[in-house]
């Protein structure tokens, strides 16, 4: 909390399992409840590759599915990351960490990032037909080894492309992906804001079980 302060920020942001004693050591500290995300896996033992196939092979139409793995390739890079305000309004109730602004430089940052840790950064994109843009993306973040569970990061529709199942059909590539790459997975991971009835509903849709919820707290300096 002092090393906050001498550095100007502005409030603290931390995570507990709900119900648990570091949950309430938060709230008995003066944090305030801001957020609860609901965590889900799909065991990828259990996926319907016919199903996936179904929904991938059924484009909305007007759109086009991409895909890289690590760094945007050049030819996208600016589209990239203008795609990236996709997420700026994702129901995030009382948590504020203020605006994220993403350029180029920034994307390719982060995708270095999972890249010296030794992760695989695996990322599928709907572009608009009409322009070559990128209207949506989803990313997935797979462990060094290949095995054990992945993890979903961002998954982000334009505000102007929303309402065409971009975020389930891009979701449904991704896993079939991760089925045929990285056969001695376990599963996939994701974490969503269970304000967030929309992401949740496609993670249902897509066979992703509960596993358990956490409470997000913020104390404002």
């Amino acid at each position: 909390m002092a090393t906050a302060r001498i550095n100007a920020r502005r409030r603290v942001i931390a995570q507990a399992e709900a119900g648990s004693p570091g949950d309430r050591f938060l709230a008995a500290h003066g944090f305030r409840k801001v957020l609860t995300l609901r965590y889900a896996r799909l065991p990828l033992a259990d996926v319907d590759a016919a199903t996936l196939t179904e929904i991938i092979e059924r484009p909305p139409p007007g759109y086009r599915l991409a895909s890289w793995q690590g760094t945007v390739p050049d030819g996208l890079a600016q589209t990239f990351a203008a795609s990236r305000r996709a997420m700026d309004d994702m129901p995030m109730d009382d948590t504020d960490y203020g605006i994220v602004t993403w350029d180029v430089d920034r994307v390719r940052g982060a995708a270095k990032a999972v890249d010296q840790r030794g992760d695989h950064l695996h990322t599928v994109v709907a572009i608009d037909a009409s322009d070559g843009s990128i209207a949506g993306f989803t990313e997935l973040v797979i462990p060094d080894n290949d095995t054990g569970d992945g993890q979903h990061y961002g998954t982000g529709v334009l505000p102007e492309h929303r309402g065409h199942g971009l975020g389930r059909w891009m979701k449904a590539a991704s896993i079939r992906q991760a089925l045929r790459r990285y056969p001695e997975l376990g599963g996939l991971l994701t974490d969503t804001a269970h304000s967030n009835t929309h992401m949740r509903h496609i993670n249902d849709s897509l066979g992703y079980a509960p596993t358990h919820s956490t409470h997000q707290h913020q104390l404002d300096l």
